[in-house]
């Protein structure tokens, strides 16, 4: 029989550095490659959930090849081994992740990247990112203390933290490295206080390297613990520094000791009787930054040592058991999630399939009012809704006809309306909490509250798509890129009221285009989605106007690395510095909205609801080929995100008879053959034949003038919306 097995995760990593658990040359590739799947994780470890299981097979270090784990190539002299070794046969995702992010093993054992079994899946080092005291979280999301500098967290070595792998994601920073490239985070690099410098002075928060935590059996073990002990104590000093500039910054008494409270309340009076009240805040304030750096150490490491790797350790005389064990953990399979266990709760009251009733509600007939529709709009779409042919949830794709399944990220909306709905029927703003849209209270919802608004939050997630399709240029639900914007839009139409009211379509489309624009959901989704939410309903309800979006729409085509112009030009762009896709999404999408007139015949209309919407393709206006230099390929240009011909402002969806007619045609010959209709409508006037565009000087004054006319246009669509709730 297999023997259950335990071991904390430095223990494990410690067996790896003496080769004591071995990769089986027939092993499997490492496949998990991309950055938020390791991330994923590391927010396991670092909330001391359970992080999974490994199968080893010990045997004879002879029965078998093997090489490093973490390394394509070296090969182990097993034959050099005293004693038995345990093979892993499952788990090597998991461990080669583990050991690659918590410890430095797997570059020392594999010194030459070009050797990794994976090299741009492990050139990649992690850091728990705290932010500057300036931009520290909310108090109930302030998960390390940064506010008061105060671990909130009693016992570090034994209790659970309050936060869940979602909630701790954001903190989970990732830098990659090149060979030779001399950054001090570089695993060639020796640890010197360079490294400190660089996490304490990092440009948006400060960085704790987690490939420290892990501390070695081997000789760097003393290099590894100093310089983690140097490093978040640095990081405390300068959480430290930040709160006494601000107390400095004070003028007044008042000032000064309401401050003094809001840091150390009940010691605030010890304090403030001092003689000298700044040196007795100072040295208050100083101890705690003790206090805070010791216990935070505590919590990390207790992460990884107490945090248990379940083994299954099969004898060598038992391998056939060993590989049956191995088909069995990798047969398929769906996991178990959330929506499985909503399913299971309205099971209690409602025998009928809930996945079926979904389906059949979704599909079912729908009715949508002409009157919220745009004019250009509701010429193409009215006949389909009279006929009743036209179903938004169908024409989006949030089921998946193929594979007889739901889309995830539908399954997330639904989730969080329902959520939302069933815990406040009202809709009452001040009512809704972030919490409502948490796997732990949507998991506590009534059998009876899923069973009785299951179908009121299909019609309204339908009827928000309706709206997306009718009024944002979406044409499928996996194009919308932010789903709480989808989930704020149905929660508002839950109401009938609200849906036939073509000013709250105005009004939710001026807030749509502000948000997209402006980056407003680029950070913090789930505080700014409540937030808005809140707003919104106030708003609808009367209770309050629209002022607050206004707040949003002053950064349209304005947000520092979002939406500013010099990013979009391609002005300020470097290594990690350059427009972000979503961009050229959101752009395309705003001109497919307005609807436009094909590039060669006028007579056509493009839109969300023309013949061939589906099949619309991204079109480089100024094609990649007019701009390439001598020696360039065009190919590599379309991967380069900082080539000014792959600025957000250089595309448009176009139909496929239309890019076929482009053809590999520059500027100055396929400008000829647009139509004026279509130059006016997708704000390419300036585009004239004797544009050669073959230099960037040029391209970038085109780009320039398309950024004006485009922000125009968004902006006065938003006012033109919000009028009425002004």
């Amino acid at each position: 029989m297999p023997e259950p097995n335990t071991s904390n995760l430095v223990e494990i990593i410690n067996k790896v550095e003496k080769n004591q658990i071995l990769l089986p040359d027939f092993q499997r590739e490492f496949v998990w490659r991309e950055e938020e799947q390791q991330k994923q994780l590391v927010a396991s470890v670092l909330c001391k959930m359970p992080v999974g299981s490994i199968l080893l097979l010990e045997s004879d270090p002879d029965d078998y090849a093997a090489k490093v784990i973490g390394c394509s190539k070296k090969q182990v002299a097993t034959n050099q081994i005293t004693g038995e070794v345990a093979f892993l046969l499952d788990g090597q995702q998991r461990l080669t992740v583990l050991t690659n992010v918590f410890s430095n093993i797997i570059h020392d054992n594999c010194p030459k990247v070009s050797e990794l079994i994976a090299p741009m899946a492990l050139k990649r080092r992690f850091f728990l990112k705290l932010p500057k005291w300036k931009d520290r979280p909310d108090v109930e999301e302030d998960w390390f203390g940064i506010g008061k500098l105060e671990f909130p967290i009693e016992n570090p070595n034994t209790d659970l933290p309050p936060f869940l792998t979602s909630q701790i994601s954001k903190y989970i920073h990732v830098e990659s490295f090149n060979a030779n490239d001399k950054k001090p985070y570089n695993p060639t690099e020796k640890l010197t206080p360079a490294l400190d410098q660089y996490c304490t002075s990092y440009r948006d928060g400060y960085l704790i390297p987690m490939f420290l935590m892990a501390t070695p059996i081997g000789k760097t073990k003393n290099s590894i613990v100093l310089r983690f002990g140097e490093i978040v104590q640095g990081v405390a000093q300068e959480i430290v520094k930040e709160i006494r500039a601000v107390y400095v910054a004070y003028t007044t008494d008042t000032e000064k000791y309401e401050f003094t409270k809001y840091i150390f309340e009940s010691e605030t009076d010890d304090i403030w009787n001092q003689p000298d009240k700044e040196q007795a805040f100072k040295d208050a304030l100083e101890e705690r930054g003790k206090i805070w750096t010791t216990q935070i150490k505590e919590y990390l490491s207790s992460c990884i040592n107490s945090i248990f790797l379940d083994q299954i350790v099969v004898k060598s005389s038992q391998r056939a058991r060993a590989i049956d064990i191995y088909e069995n953990l990798n047969r398929g399979g769906v996991c178990l999630n959330t929506f499985d266990l909503i399913m299971a709760r309205v099971a209690k009251v409602n025998k009928e399939n809930f996945s079926s009733r979904m389906h059949k509600l979704m599909m079912s007939q729908k009715n949508y009012p002409e009157k919220v529709l745009p004019d250009k709009i509701r010429v193409i779409l009215a006949s389909r809704i009279q006929n009743h042919t036209y179903n938004a949830t169908e024409n989006t794709g949030c089921y998946n006809a193929s594979n007889n399944d739901l889309s995830s990220k539908y399954v997330d909306i639904f989730l969080d309306v329902l959520s939302i709905y069933s815990y406040v029927p009202d809709l009452s703003p001040d009512a809704i909490k972030l919490d409502h849209i948490k796997k732990g209270f949507i998991l506590n919802l009534k059998p009876e509250k899923i069973d009785q608004n299951c179908e009121k939050t299909i019609n309204a997630i339908d009827r928000a798509m309706f709206f997306l399709q009718s009024r944002c240029g979406i044409r499928t639900l996996q194009e919308v890129n932010y789903s709480l914007m989808v989930v704020l839009i149905a929660v508002v139409f839950i109401t009938d009221e609200y849906f036939y009211d073509k000013d709250v379509h105005d009004l939710l489309e001026g807030w749509y285009w502000s948000v997209l624009f402006s980056g407003e959901y680029d950070k913090d989704q789930n505080t700014t989605f409540i937030n808005n939410l809140k707003n919104m309903l106030k708003t609808v309800k009367k209770q309050s106007k629209a002022d607050w979006i206004e707040s949003i729409r002053k950064n349209v085509f304005s947000m520092t690395n979002f939406s500013e112009k010099a990013l979009l030009l391609m002005d300020k762009v470097s290594e990690d510095r350059y427009p972000k896709r979503v961009m050229t999404s959101f752009g395309c999408q705003y001109m497919l909205a307005q609807t436009y007139p094909d590039m060669f015949d006028a007579s056509k209309t493009v839109s969300v609801f023309c013949e061939n919407a589906a099949s619309l393709e991204m079109h480089h206006i100024i094609p990649l080929g007019t701009a390439k230099k001598v020696g360039e390929v065009t190919a590599d240009l379309r991967k380069d995100p900082k080539h000014i011909c792959n600025s957000p402002l250089n595309f448009v969806l176009i139909t496929k008879e239309a890019n076929k007619a482009i053809s590999d045609d520059g500027l100055d010959v396929y400008a000829k053959k647009i139509t004026s209709e279509a130059k006016a409508a997708l704000t390419i006037s300036s585009y004239v034949s004797e544009d050669a565009v073959s230099t960037r000087e040029k391209i970038h004054n085109i780009l320039d003038n398309r950024f004006e006319m485009l922000k125009g246009n968004v902006l006065n669509t938003i006012n033109n919306k919000l009028m009425n709730w002004k």
